[in-house]
C-alpha cells in the first residue's frame, strides 16, 4: 500500500492559539445570513434609540468574544500536551490523537498554510468545517510540504483495506444499519435532546450560558452608564431583555431546524444516508459512515451509554461525540444484553434519558416584537418629554419665569457687577430673535456667560478676562492651547491669592491622536519652583472638565479660604468663580444654579 510519511507532533501553546484563531475566523465565514438579519435589526434600533444600536453591537462583539474565549478553552484542553499524527494512506486522510479518524482525501476541500500549522478541512455539515493539522516544523521544509499536499491532492487509489490503528484488536459485536436523511435527522436530534436535557449531567453548555449572559449583561449596563454618564433603567431594562433573548435563542430553542439545515451541504447529505457500521473491539468502538468516513473511539474516551426508543447512544468524554446505534441492528435480546455487559466491563456508565424542554420560535419572535414596540414606545415617551423640556415652549405652570431686569438686581445683590452693555446686549436678543423664553426660564445663564466671555482681537487671540466670573465652552477652539486660556481665565478671578506665582503653563500634545481624536494632553504650570503635571483625556476638540479642578488643591496647600467653583450654562459650557464656600451657598439660592468645588490631583510633581 502506497503511504506517505507518518508526521508526529505534539502542539505547543503558540501553535494551539493559532489554530483555535483562524479555525474560529473560517467558522464566521459561514454567518452571512445572521450578519444580514442583524444589520436589520441595527438599522430599526438606529431609527428609534441610537443609543440601542451601540448596546446591541456591543452585545454581539461580547458574544462572539466570548463564544472564541469558550472555543479556545475547549479546544486547547484537549489538544495540549496530547501526542498526534497525520498521515495519507492509499486514498484517505488519516488521524489519530487518542482517538482515530480517517476521509477520504477527495473530501478535502479547505487548506490553509499560516505562520505555524498546515490546515486541511472538510465540511463535516453545512456551515461546519472540521480540521486536521500539522506543525509546519514537523517538515523538513516548504517542499515537503508541497509534496505532501500534492500526494493528498492526487492520491493513489487502494483496496479500501484498514491499517495497524483500526484493526489492532478482534471484533466483539458488529452492528449495521442504514440511515436515509429523515431518520438521520430524527436520531442527531435524539442525540441533542439527550445533552440539552441533562442525561449526561450537569454541563459546561448551562453554566456557559449563565456565564455569557452575566458578561454580556454586565457588559452592557457599564457601557451604557459611560456613555449617558448616568444609571440609566430604560437602556439597562433593553439590555437585559435583549441577553435573555439572545440566550434563549442560542440554548433553548429545537435544535431540528439547524440539524436539517446541515444537510444542505451535499457532501453532508452524502455522509448521512447509507450503510452505518459499528464494531466493538477490546480497544475501542469503530463507527464507519456512509462516502468512506471512519472514527476510532477508545473505551477510555467514552463515558456514558443512554438507551431512546430508536436507538443507543455511546457519548464521548466531552458530551459532543457521540456513536449512535439503531436499535434494528440488534439479532436478539441475549444480544442487547451482552451489548450492555461490553460497555460496563469498559467502565461506560448507563445514563437514564431525560426530555429536553425548549423555548417556541413563534415565542422568541413575539417576544422580540414586543421588546421593539417597548423600545419604540420609550422613544415616543423620550422624544416628547425633550420637546417639553425645550426652551421656548410656553409652559407657564412648569417654569418659574425670571425678568431680565430682577436677574440682574439678583446678581447685583451678590456683589457682581453686571455691565449695563452686556443687560442690553441680551435684552436686544429677546427682542431681535425672540428669546424671552430663554432667557428667562433659564435665568442667570445668559448674563453670566456674557459677563465671563473673555475678549478677543481681530485674529482671534485673546485679549482680556473679566475679575469676577469666567466662562468658556467646552468644545474647544484650539486644542492645543485652550488649556492655557481656561487656565489663564481662572487666574484672572485669583489675583492677589497665592496663584499669582504660578507660572509657565504649558501643554504638551505628543501623546495625542489627531487622526482619531484621542489620547492625552498634558497639562504643566510651575508653583513655588516645582512643576505639576496633569493628564487631561482628549476627546476630539473638547476641553477635560478636569482642567476646573487643578488650582484647587494648590490653595488647599495654603489653607485658602477661597476656592475655584463651577456651574453649567444649560448648553455645554462652564460658569467659574473664585470664592468663599458661603457665598457659593448664597450663590445656589438666589439663582438656582449650583456651584461646585473641583479637585484635580497632579499626576507628576517634579
Amino acid at each position: 500500500m502506497n503511504s506517505s510519511k507518518r508526521y508526529e507532533y505534539v502542539m505547543d501553546e503558540a501553535e494551539i492559539r493559532e489554530f483555535c484563531l483562524h479555525a474560529f475566523l473560517e467558522q464566521l465565514k459561514y454567518s452571512k445570513k445572521t450578519g444580514i438579519r442583524l444589520l436589520v435589526i441595527l438599522a430599526a434600533e438606529l431609527l428609534l434609540i441610537p443609543e440601542t444600536a451601540a448596546l446591541t453591537l456591543l452585545l454581539v462583539i461580547v458574544m462572539v468574544a466570548a463564544v472564541g474565549i469558550y472555543n479556545y478553552t475547549a479546544t486547547s484542553r484537549l489538544l495540549r500536551g496530547q501526542p498526534g499524527s497525520v498521515w495519507i494512506e492509499g486514498d484517505k486522510l488519516k488521524a489519530q490523537r487518542r482517538d482515530y479518524g480517517e476521509i477520504p482525501c477527495r473530501d478535502i476541500k479547505l487548506v490553509l498554510r499560516t505562520k505555524r500549522l498546515l490546515m486541511m478541512g472538510y465540511m463535516q455539515r453545512a456551515g461546519r468545517p472540521a480540521w486536521f493539522m500539522i506543525p509546519l516544523r514537523s517538515f523538513r521544509d516548504g517542499h515537503e510540504v508541497d509534496l505532501f499536499l500534492a500526494m493528498m491532492r492526487n492520491p493513489t487509489a487502494q483496496e479500501n483495506c484498514y491499517d495497524q490503528t483500526s484493526q489492532c484488536d478482534a471484533e466483539i459485536l458488529r452492528f449495521q444499519y442504514q440511515l436515509d436523511l429523515e431518520r438521520w435527522v430524527r436520531l442527531q436530534k435524539g442525540a441533542a435532546d439527550l445533552v440539552n436535557g441533562g442525561s449526561l449531567g450537569s454541563t459546561a453548555r448551562l453554566y456557559g450560558m449563565l456565564a455569557l449572559g452575566c458578561v454580556m449583561l454586565a457588559a452592557l449596563v457599564s457601557v451604557s452608564c459611560l456613555v449617558a454618564k448616568k444609571f440609566d433603567w430604560l437602556i439597562v431594562g433593553y439590555s437585559f431583555a435583549l441577553t435573555i433573548l439572545l440566550i434563549l435563542k442560542l440554548y433553548y430553542t429545537d435544535p431540528e431546524k439547524l440539524i436539517r439545515k446541515q444537510l444542505m451541504s451535499p457532501e453532508a447529505a452524502a455522509r448521512a444516508c447509507g450503510l452505518w457500521q459499528v464494531s466493538l473491539t477490546e480497544e475501542g468502538v469503530s463507527l464507519t459512515m456512509p462516502a468512506d468516513i471512519k472514527n476510532m473511539y477508545l473505551w477510555t474516551s467514552l463515558a456514558w451509554m443512554v438507551e431512546t426508543e430508536e436507538a443507543f447512544y455511546l457519548f464521548h468524554r466531552d458530551k459532543k461525540h457521540f456513536v449512535m446505534i439503531a436499535k434494528e441492528s440488534f439479532q436478539s435480546w441475549d444480544q442487547v444484553r451482552f451489548f450492555h455487559q461490553v460497555c460496563a466491563d469498559h467502565g461506560i456508565q448507563k445514563a437514564a434519558p431525560k426530555k429536553a424542554r425548549y423555548v417556541p420560535l413563534w415565542l422568541l419572535v413575539a417576544l422580540f416584537v414586543v421588546c421593539l414596540l417597548a423600545l419604540f414606545g420609550i422613544a415616543i415617551v423620550r422624544a416628547a418629554l425633550t420637546k417639553k423640556d425645550e426652551p421656548g415652549v410656553a409652559s407657564g405652570d412648569v417654569y418659574e419665569r425670571i425678568s431680565l431686569e430682577e436677574q440682574v438686581e439678583v446678581l447685583k445683590s451678590l456683589g457682581l457687577h453686571v455691565p449695563e452693555e452686556t443687560a442690553a446686549s441680551v435684552r436686544n436678543s429677546m427682542e431681535e430673535y425672540g428669546l424671552y423664553d430663554l432667557v428667562e426660564e433659564s435665568p442667570y445663564t445668559w448674563l453670566l456667560t456674557d459677563m465671563g466671555a473673555s475678549t478677543y482681537d481681530e485674529e482671534w487671540n485673546v485679549t482680556g478676562y473679566d475679575d469676577e466670573v469666567f466662562w468658556f465652552d467646552f468644545e474647544g477652539f484650539d486644542i492645543s492651547a485652550d488649556y492655557i486660556d481656561v487656565l489663564n481665565g481662572m487666574l484672572a478671578l485669583a489675583k492677589g491669592s497665592c496663584l499669582d506665582g504660578v507660572t509657565d503653563i504649558q501643554e504638551d500634545m505628543s501623546d495625542a491622536d489627531w487622526e482619531k481624536g484621542r489620547g492625552t494632553v498634558t497639562v504643566s504650570l510651575c508653583w513655588k519652583e516645582q512643576i505639576y503635571l496633569y493628564d487631561m483625556e482628549m476627546y476630539n476638540d473638547w476641553i477635560d472638565s478636569e482642567v476646573l479642578g487643578i488650582f484647587n488643591p494648590l490653595l488647599e496647600q495654603e489653607g485658602s479660604q477661597r476656592y475655584f467653583y463651577a456651574t453649567g450654562d444649560n448648553g455645554q459650557g462652564a460658569i467659574v468663580f473664585f470664592c468663599t464656600s458661603e457665598w457659593a451657598e448664597q450663590f445656589t439660592q438666589k439663582t438656582d444654579l449650583v456651584l461646585e468645588k473641583e479637585t484635580t490631583k497632579a499626576d507628576e510633581v517634579r
